[in-house]
């Protein structure tokens, strides 16, 4: 017997916490719906100007979460400490989150090779660290990882995804806010034969015309950046 909750639901196939990464058109639809991204000439902002966007929030998210968004590799060293080695010898990865470990080595400070790692594998007496084990208490940058870290592009998680978004549509008006009126210009009047028509908007000489929409980002973004920092901000990817 099994138990379904809610109760009378069938299951939400089309849900997933994890998606492709953002695309300008995506952008569009999601973040930048009912804006009209061209300027007074009819021209249409550029795609690469999104795109540029996009990566620049990528950017932005790295460094604000301490993350790696797209996935790629890296090659570190990690120094020797004997009372490390005696405990299981944990080494705490640099990037996170960890992908894949690729290969785990010692090396002399000379390049030399000295082990690779193959498995977790614990022997007496310190075998795998011969000249070193009982020897030495502390060698520099003797370890050598390589690893990848980051997501890959079809398997971003759809909170980060949404973080890329909004704070790329951020960016976008800003940009948007100079174009539609001028940078300072908090509305426009039209008259023609004695009738006149204004047009108030939230621009003046510090918001763009798009403020109200910024700020909501803005807020949203806030809440994200302290949710996803309790997620991913703990103890390291560490390797034995």
């Amino acid at each position: 017997m099994s138990f379904k909750f809610p109760p009378n639901t069938s299951s939400a196939s089309a849900f997933s916490d994890a998606e492709p990464i953002l695309t300008v058109e995506e952008l569009k639809t999601r973040y930048l719906f009912g804006v009209d991204l061209t300027d007074e000439q009819g021209n249409e902002i550029p795609k690469d100007t999104l795109q540029h966007q996009i990566n620049a929030a990528v950017s932005y998210l790295e460094h604000k979460l301490d993350i790696i968004i797209r996935k790629r590799e890296f090659t570190e060293r990690y120094d020797y400490r004997s009372v490390d080695y005696v405990e299981f010898n944990f080494i705490q990865l640099k990037k996170r989150p960890l992908c894949e470990l690729k290969l785990l080595k010692a090396m002399f400070p000379s390049n030399r090779e000295l082990v690779t790692y193959s498995g977790l594998i614990v022997t007496q007496g310190g075998s795998y660290l011969p000249l070193i084990f009982g020897v030495r208490q502390y060698w520099p940058h003797l370890f050598e990882a390589t690893y990848t870290a980051g997501f890959n592009d079809d398997c971003i998680p759809v909170i980060i995804n949404e973080m890329i978004g909004m704070q790329a549509a951020i960016r976008t008006f800003e940009i948007l806010g100079d174009i539609v009126l001028g940078p300072g210009v908090a509305g426009e009047s039209v008259a023609l034969d004695g009738a006149s028509t204004t047009k108030n908007l939230t621009a003046s000489a510090m918001f763009s015309a798009f403020s109200a929409r910024i700020e909501s980002y803005k807020k949203q973004m806030v809440e994200y950046i302290k949710t996803v920092k309790q997620h991913y901000n703990g103890i390291h990817a560490i390797v034995p």
